[in-house]
C-alpha cells in the first residue's frame, strides 16, 4: 500500500481506490457500500483485516 487519502468529492460520489486502482465506486454501482463490504474488498489486496486495521 502506497497511500491512504480522504478527499472530498462532488455530486454525492463515494469512490475508494488503492494504489491507483478502483476498489469501490458509488457512481458505477449506484449505491453506497454495504456494512463490511469495504473490508472484504480490501482484504484481497492487504490480507486479513487484523494485519492492517
Amino acid at each position: 500500500m502506497k497511500e491512504v487519502c480522504l478527499r472530498s468529492g462532488t455530486k454525492g460520489r463515494f469512490e475508494l481506490s488503492l494504489d491507483d486502482g478502483s476498489v469501490f465506486s458509488k457512481a458505477r454501482l449506484n449505491r453506497f457500500p454495504r456494512e463490511g463490504e469495504i473490508v472484504k474488498l480490501l482484504e484481497s489486496a492487504l490480507g486479513p483485516a487484523i494485519d492492517w486495521r
